[in-house]
């Protein structure tokens, strides 16, 4: 039975890829490339970390950011913060050039649980769905006020939002139990794991196709389409209230609605930018033949990916602060004790439905 090392992406071990952890355990010691890679992607969990909880710290603090679609957005944070720490954790704990503790469990009951909820990438998975459809969710909500604003009170309650945000935690852990059966643990008492051993490769090509569909194609399709309805809706709004001559207040609560949403598809674009490189590479990697994939240039694309990936669950805080001005507003209002309150006639872009 073959040993398995790590994979630094929240991806699977499967026999047709070289993981990101070969890369950073098989570069030369001189180069010091793979230590540069493991110490920058806890870097990156420190960072998104505090980024995120900066989010849920400032939303839930400040009354006038207690909105739906903020309420949205800290549960979205919570997901990225997650992402983060395990980041944190696995370079700590794995990364050859990074770790802290070298730990094998001694007992096969502590094998089972380190290689199939740790080792596995079970997590990372889990993680990584929770994010993408989470922000599914925000992007659903704002879809429903925008485009369907008579029936938002009544398909979004509040109990029906919190059963939706339930079940997308629990169905991002059900969509990544398979990959509980990627290792078992190892009868090596020196290792900790064991890469299954299968008499083909067709349980991880399905796995790679059912993954890269669930955590990646479906939830971009649907935010891209919700997004380019809304988009449509607003600037017909703007367009009629323009021809109208309506209130200034009116057309300017349109024009801040198209800010916000302006700011959560730069959200989703990140995500589609980050995350597109290392899901194709993921996807292309299923088959053996292609010759890349156990290429030298290929760990030094995947390693880049890798902290690609780790990026974005840190760029979103740094994107509310620069185009997100309510949170701005907030984060004044709670670290400034002189901020200043603007005009009545400011209109509130924290997105009433109407």
């Amino acid at each position: 039975m073959s040993d398995t090392t790590f994979s630094a992406t929240p991806f699977p071990k499967v026999s047709a890829m070289n993981s990101t952890q070969q890369f950073l355990d098989n570069m030369e010691p001189t180069t010091g490339i793979g230590k540069w890679v493991c110490h920058l992607l806890i870097e990156e969990g420190v960072i998104g970390v505090l980024g995120n909880l900066l989010v849920c710290f400032v939303i839930l603090r400040v009354k006038f950011l207690h909105t739906m679609t903020n309420y949205l957005l800290v549960n979205l944070a919570v997901a990225d913060m997650l992402v983060c720490l395990e980041c944190i954790f696995y370079g700590l704990i794995y990364y050859e050039n990074c770790k802290i503790i070298d730990y094998v469990p001694k007992t096969f009951g502590g094998k089972v649980v380190f290689c199939c909820f740790l080792q596995s990438n079970f997590l990372g998975w889990a993680l990584s769905y929770a994010s993408a459809y989470n922000l599914c969710v925000v992007t659903f909500e704002r879809y429903v006020a925008l485009v369907h604003p008579l029936q938002y009170a009544r398909k979004l309650t509040a109990t029906r939002m919190k059963t939706l945000i339930a079940l997308i935690w629990v169905t991002s852990f059900l969509f990544s139990l398979p990959f509980l059966f990627t290792l078992k643990p190892s009868n090596d008492p020196d290792l900790a794991c064991s890469e299954i051993e299968y008499q083909d490769n067709t349980f991880h090509i399905l796995l790679g196709v059912f993954a890269f569909f669930l955590s990646y194609l479906l939830p971009l399709t649907l935010m891209s389409w919700a997004y380019y309805k809304i988009h449509v809706t607003l600037k017909r709004q703007a367009k009629a209230l323009n021809l109208q001559h309506a209130r200034a207040a009116a057309y300017d609560l349109v024009i801040a609605r198209q800010r916000l949403v302006r700011m959560l598809t730069m959200v989703l674009g990140a995500l589609i930018i980050l995350w597109t490189p290392i899901n194709t590479n993921f996807l292309l990697c299923i088959n053996p033949t292609f010759s890349f994939c156990g290429s030298k240039g290929f760990k030094y694309f995947e390693a880049i990916t890798c902290i690609m990936l780790y990026f974005n669950s840190v760029i979103n805080p740094i994107i509310y602060e620069l185009k997100y001005k309510k949170f701005r507003q907030g984060l004044k209002l709670t670290f400034c004790c002189c901020h200043k309150s603007h005009g009545a006639n400011t209109v509130d872009i924290a997105m009433v439905p109407l």
